[in-house]
């Protein structure tokens, strides 16, 4: 009776197995075989504020390159061991057996990451910035609007917003967030009501 009550217990909270092992790789029988020792200093990703995502795709290929690792299907298995921490949820939600190549992979972790529009110098200087000290909401508020306008290109309204509420303090943002802010320009609107932290 102990026996089965804590096999009940342990299987209350085990996650979908079949989710945890799932492989998006449409394997090929002709793929050549995987070679028995790589290189330890792969590129990662973890998916960090102020990592680009095609900064990563490119620094793999570059890698991959300069390690002589020209077979697409050797690079299409090796990108998993670039994804580190909670990004690496994304390649286990991917839909079994759906990438057949490194280019299909690629995109899909592209446009999941969202950054697969071209852009030009400028887009960092948003995606970096964050207060890191007390100061002025108004000084805070400014200098970003000052960054916002050297940026080259069009970004989405709801990027602007996350980006906006990630360059605060944490509990500034907190506070604008609990506002439920539509935009960007409300959310600005809404944190120059906050003084000091």
């Amino acid at each position: 009776m102990a026996g089965s009550s804590m096999f009940f217990m342990a299987s209350l909270n085990l996650p979908n197995l079949s989710k945890l092992i799932n492989d998006p790789i449409a394997h090929d029988p002709t793929w050549l075989a995987m070679p028995a020792k790589l290189p330890l200093d792969i590129p990662k990703f973890e998916g960090k504020l102020g990592e680009d995502p095609s900064n990563h795709v490119m620094n793999y290929h570059l890698w991959c390159s300069s390690n002589s690792i020209m077979e697409d299907s050797i690079r299409l298995h090796l990108f998993q061991g670039t994804l580190t921490g909670p990004v690496a949820k994304w390649y286990i939600n991917e839909a079994s057996v759906s990438h057949a190549s490194f280019e299909s992979l690629s995109k899909s972790f592209l446009t999941y990451f969202r950054l697969l529009v071209p852009h030009e110098l400028g887009m960092e200087i948003l995606l970096t910035f964050c207060d890191n000290t007390s100061t002025h909401i108004a000084n805070h508020i400014h200098e970003w609007c000052r960054r916002r306008n050297l940026c080259k290109i069009e970004i989405s309204p709801e990027f602007l917003l996350d980006w906006f509420l990630k360059s605060l303090l944490p509990p500034i943002a907190k506070d604008v967030v609990y506002t439920s802010p539509a935009n960007e320009a409300e959310a600005i609107h809404k944190a120059q009501h906050f003084d000091l932290i």
